[in-house]
């Protein structure tokens, strides 16, 4: 199990502790990481004030995940909502996703909305699941 990793914006800078708590519960777990420099924003600012630059970052976002065959997991529930909203957009709607692509053309990183984006409370219950992390407790709290 592999996710290209998105920390968004304020993670890396406000909740340093958030990311490297997260790698290391996720790199015990065996989930592997995928570390993509050239993520930018998600689009989340974006969203009421520009809507398509919105769409464009997100699309983009997820294009370089593609390139790299991985799907996307992010920490940030604004950053989740964004990637998420606007993968269901740009794949229903093909108006919208022709014109993200003749951008994004310029960068060769074409949107096709085949990348998913999961939270990582998602991959935590869902992907490694309740049991295997059980395993993997080292000091429980039992009688707490």
């Amino acid at each position: 199990m592999k996710f290209a990793l998105f920390l968004g914006c304020h993670i890396p800078v406000r909740l340093k502790q958030y990311e490297t708590s997260s790698k290391a519960i996720l790199e015990r777990l065996g989930v592997g990481l995928v570390d993509i420099e050239e993520f930018n924003c998600c689009g989340y600012p974006l969203r009421n004030i520009e809507f398509k630059a919105f769409l464009l970052a997100s699309a983009r976002n997820l294009s370089l995940a593609k390139k790299k065959k991985l799907d996307v997991m992010t920490l940030c529930q604004c950053c989740y909502g964004a990637l998420k909203k606007a993968n269901f957009l740009l794949r229903e709607n093909a108006s919208l996703r022709k014109e993200v692509n003749a951008v994004l053309e310029r960068e060769g990183l074409p949107y096709e909305g085949e990348v998913e984006v999961k939270h990582l409370l998602y991959v935590l219950h869902q992907e490694v699941g309740v049991e295997a992390i059980k395993k993997k407790i080292v000091k429980p709290f039992n009688g707490l």
